[in-house]
């Protein structure tokens, strides 16, 4: 039970940093040269995808604790084609949303979408890296090992996403 209330504490973690970042969003506007453009820090973007993916290991790791874990159970071996899956099924969805359906009317309405959708993604991204860790270590039988494996390929990906292309 403890666990389970840590890992309910990390999910309201996240939601107070999207809500922060909600009232933060006045202080998001600086001035250019030819006109008002919102401030698109990488730093501070990349700080909040780490704080978030810091959030996501932190319920993994709650969760190997507990003595019967999700993590014990057979359906992790085809869990890579269940991510893959369900993210293009996703993408595509919010692109055709976006694009012809009401998800930006929706975005423009209630701002907290994007949020949502960003942890929704790196939710995903997290999951695929840890399922093809988890299907690679799986007769080892260190879940915190592969937990903080997949934390750092992540961190890593996302690192490159950012700063090197």
């Amino acid at each position: 039970m403890k666990w389970f209330l840590l890992q309910i504490l990390t999910l309201g973690a996240i939601g107070i940093l999207m809500a922060v970042l909600e009232l933060n969003e006045g202080n998001r506007i600086v001035s250019s040269s030819a006109n008002w453009t919102p401030a698109n820090n990488i730093y501070i973007t990349f700080f909040i995808v780490t704080v978030v993916l810091s959030c996501f290991y932190l319920i993994f790791l709650f969760e190997a604790k507990k003595n019967n874990n999700i993590f014990k159970r057979p359906f992790w071996n085809v869990m890579p084609k269940i991510t893959i899956s369900v993210g293009v099924l996703s993408i595509i969805l919010f692109l055709v949303g976006g694009t012809v359906g009401p998800i930006m009317s929706w975005v423009e309405q209630w701002r907290s979408l994007l949020y949502v959708f960003l942890i929704y993604f790196l939710f995903l991204i997290f999951l695929f890296i840890f399922s093809i860790e988890h299907k690679k270590q799986r007769n080892n039988n260190r879940i915190n090992k592969t937990i903080l494996t997949s934390y750092i390929w992540t961190i890593v990906l996302f690192f490159a996403i950012f700063f090197v292309l």
